[in-house]
């Protein structure tokens, strides 16, 4: 009976086959493409993919997982994710609102929307699907944000009476909302209005 070498740990089961995970990820690609998330299936990414499905679901143990990991691995995600911060020109209700039409604008992109949308319901049904969509795309937006309206506080534009963290909950949730009820194509228009709106009440000398 051979013997594990020395500083090796011993093997359990089969290493994982990277070219079988790709097909699994690309299957569920294809499938959301052609129907969403509720297109979707554990089953159906199996027959995509011409596999068994419990080889699916020793690599992913739900549906949410599986399509959060598919949508973050694209090459299209990953290029839809670097959404510039905003900038600090001194000027902060013109960065911002040039902010708010580059995040718009970047989310209705060709090919993002779909992605965007089912790592959505993924993150509704999959608690860590829901992690990731903060620690990956929402939480980093959220926190620049808040920061260029701290810097906005700190010279004199903006009001510091008020919670610059819901602001930014607030713009960042109304520009979602235009995703997910399907007006992602017109919120590069509103988001320079609804900047407007909120910045509102942080002006000096506002209500």
């Amino acid at each position: 009976m051979s013997e594990t070498p020395r500083g090796e740990a011993p093997r359990r089961g089969r290493p994982r086959n990277a070219a079988t995970d790709e097909a699994i990820l690309e299957a569920t690609r294809d499938l959301l493409g052609r129907g969403g998330y509720a297109g979707v299936s554990m089953e159906a990414v199996a027959a995509e993919a011409g596999v068994g499905k419990p080889t699916v679901y020793r690599r992913w143990a739900s549906k949410g997982a599986l399509v959060a990991d598919a949508v973050l691995r694209s090459g299209a995600f990953a290029a839809g994710e670097q959404v510039e911060e905003p900038a600090d020109t001194g000027d902060v209700e013109h960065d911002l609102r040039a902010w708010a039409r580059a995040y718009a604008e970047n989310m209705a992109a060709p090919g993002i929307t779909p992605l965007l949308l089912a790592l959505t319901a993924a993150a509704a049904e999959s608690p860590g699907a829901g992690d990731t969509l903060y620690r990956r795309l929402t939480g980093p937006r959220h926190r620049a944000l808040v920061e260029r309206l701290w810097a906005g506080v700190a010279a004199g534009q903006l009001r510091a009476d008020r919670s610059l963290e819901a602001v930014a909950d607030a713009l960042i949730g109304a520009l979602l909302y235009q995703l997910l009820t399907g007006n992602a194509a017109t919120s590069a228009e509103r988001a320079e209005a609804l900047v407007e709106a909120f910045l509102g009440g942080l002006r000096p000398g506002g209500p």
